[in-house]
């Protein structure tokens, strides 16, 4: 059935609109959708533009064609988007941590995580909370240990974190996540503050093979706050209770649609309004 709807937009659009396309397939994953497309353009030798935009490789492509040597092609592509990856991540960072060390409001509740937390509708739904977001997407555990002092500088009754995913997707051991997780909350608690730790959410098919990996941080999480007396909260408990997060609450994967932040903001919600004073 999708495959049939793909070859009949394909074959009737001169561009894709993966945006309208993604929601008459859904649940489906985003990149489910594109990797058909692409099998399906190569099958019918179609010129049809997946997207209006310009992606990465598009732009590189004119540059490209212009190197003759295939291994010079394949070195110099390989440095251009590490560059451009890196810069883009980086930059990022760079920008956030300085507004966040410049501007500090004080809160009652830091929200402090990876991308899952940044991009949460916090701001929405907790009027009432005098609140920052921290959250900065791609960030790993060595990149919040870098910039912890930022949560501190705007005098927060409680933290709350997420965190580890990235960590392991680029390919870092539970223990050395679970090292630099402890280092976080050791430094909070030498700083008085009040902790929420949240389960490291499972991922969906595309990074499916990472679940163990969560499965383990997590149960050394559960012991290591049961030891020093940290809350803890269970999201993946509404949100993956299979150990798997299904399309229902994702497009790619990883990262949360509308529908999973009001599951998680129902669990979590009354947790924060309970820990504060």
């Amino acid at each position: 059935m999708m495959k049939a709807q793909l070859k009949t937009h394909l074959l009737n659009n001169e561009t894709v609109d993966l945006y309208e396309l993604f929601h008459q397939l859904q649940p489906i994953s985003i990149y489910e959708v594109i990797n058909q497309l692409h099998q399906l353009k190569h099958e019918l030798a179609l010129t049809t533009k997946l997207s209006p935009l310009v992606s990465q490789i598009d732009g590189l492509s004119p540059r490209l064609n212009a190197i003759d040597n295939p291994k010079d092609q394949i070195e110099w592509l390989c440095t251009e988007i590490d560059i451009a990856q890196r810069g883009h991540s980086m930059s990022r960072y760079i920008h956030l941590v300085d507004s966040h060390s410049t501007f500090t409001p004080k809160v009652d509740l830091v929200l402090f995580g990876d991308s899952i937390t940044e991009w949460g509708p916090w701001q929405d739904v907790l009027t009432h909370i005098p609140h920052v977001n921290r959250g900065i997407a791609g960030d790993t555990t060595f990149g919040m240990l870098r910039r912890i002092e930022t949560t501190l500088a705007v005098q927060p009754k409680l933290i709350t974190i997420m965190a580890g995913i990235n960590d392991l997707s680029q390919g870092f051991s539970v223990d050395s996540v679970f090292d630099n997780y402890t280092k976080i909350l050791a430094y909070w608690q030498r700083n008085n503050c009040e902790i929420l730790v949240q389960s490291t959410l499972f991922c969906g098919q595309k990074l499916v093979h990472l679940n163990a990996q969560v499965a383990e941080l997590n149960g050394r999480l559960v012991t290591y706050c049961q030891q020093h007396q940290i809350n803890y909260l269970d999201v993946n408990a509404v949100l993956c209770p299979n150990q798997f997060l299904s399309n229902e609450f994702t497009c790619d994967d990883l990262h949360l649609n509308a529908r999973a932040y009001s599951t998680w903001i129902n669990l979590l919600q009354p947790k924060i309004e309970t820990l504060l004073p």
